[in-house]
């Protein structure tokens, strides 16, 4: 199962109140690792391309499943070795290692990251992290056996250069964001779905679990970082939910299937305009996870578990008892 994410998905009190099923949990004495490896740096000392096909039988992972390439493949290796080998980008990669020259947060925030997902799934095995360098080529993988992130994606604001993309999705190019998104995509593999069932709903729940399993994986997260959103906006959809749920409902969406009815309400949008001009982009997926937050609230019996293998989406709908009210 791998996943690229070209697109970065996904402290306010206004998001919605955390569901409280689980107590705080004591995960001191769960075993994992969150170190990084920093291949970005063996990389950048490279000096030719034989150097360079030499560390990356180091790493075959890398090469197979990341790069997806040979390293006996002189083309590729001839591409990388003019990349590494030009002034630019080695400017470039100084000025990024100035902002991640000392990882050891990312580090602690993924084990312990690691350590919450172990606590609810025993066998789960926590990749391998290595760290890269791709001149802004690529951002995050995801892999169940790998995650590479390349870190001058994420340097911020202060960054000369920034990855190509609008301003709406470029403010979650921060490092605050790197740990949220890989533990996002490796939630897919516990959540389960109804491959049948294409309607708005089903894939509104999804991204509810989706953000649910983040915010149980990382305690004290803000749900500004987990929806992507700034903090006004999420105090504005607080205050409209009422108007937004209104929308769905009157526009009969929650059961459409039409993909590109679906798409306006959850894919990267500067503004969902069919619910009004301030109204966030993947308005959706936060409608999901309001849903969600209510069945848990609801239904507090219901264990993490019990709910990433629900496929049913109607029935947590109908269960959460959510019209759009505020708790």
């Amino acid at each position: 199962m791998k996943y690229l994410a070209l697109f970065i998905l996904s402290i306010s009190l206004f998001l919605a109140c955390k569901s409280t099923n689980e107590a705080e949990i004591d995960v001191s004495k769960i075993k994992a690792s969150g170190k990084i490896i920093r291949f970005d740096e063996a990389l950048l000392a490279t000096k030719n391309t034989k150097e360079i096909a030499t560390l990356l039988k180091k790493y075959p992972r890398y090469y197979n499943d990341f790069l997806r390439i040979s390293p006996e493949d002189s083309t590729p290796l001839n591409a990388i070795n003019g990349m590494v080998q030009n002034k630019d980008i080695q400017l470039f990669f100084t000025k990024s290692q100035k902002s991640f020259k000392d990882i050891s947060d990312l580090e602690e925030e993924f084990e312990d990251a690691f350590k919450h997902i172990k606590h609810y799934y025993p066998a789960f095995k926590e990749p391998k992290i290595m760290a890269t360098f791709t001149g802004l080529a690529n951002d995050i993988f995801v892999s169940d056996s790998l995650v590479v992130i390349s870190l001058e994606s994420f340097i911020g604001k202060e960054a000369k250069f920034r990855p190509d993309q609008p301003t709406y999705i470029q403010k979650r190019f921060e490092r605050q964001y790197i740990v949220p998104t890989v533990i996002h995509f490796l939630s897919s593999k516990y959540i389960k779905t109804d491959m049948k069932d294409e309607t708005l709903l089903a894939e509104m729940v999804f991204h509810g679990k989706a953000n649910e399993f983040v915010v149980r994986m990382i305690p004290n997260i803000a749900d500004t970082v987990v929806m992507g959103y700034t903090n006004q906006q999420m105090l504005d959809t607080w205050e409209a939910q009422d108007l937004v749920y209104a929308h769905f409902v009157e526009n009969q969406l929650l059961y459409e299937n039409n993909p590109f009815k679906k798409d306006k309400y959850l894919v990267e949008r500067p503004a969902t305009i069919e619910v009004g001009p301030a109204c966030p982009g993947r308005i959706g997926q936060w409608l999901g996870s309001r849903i969600v937050e209510k069945y848990r609230s609801e239904n507090p019996a219901i264990t993490l578990q019990q709910l990433m293998s629900n496929t049913n989406a109607k029935e947590i709908f109908e269960l959460s008892k959510y019209r759009g009210e505020k708790d």
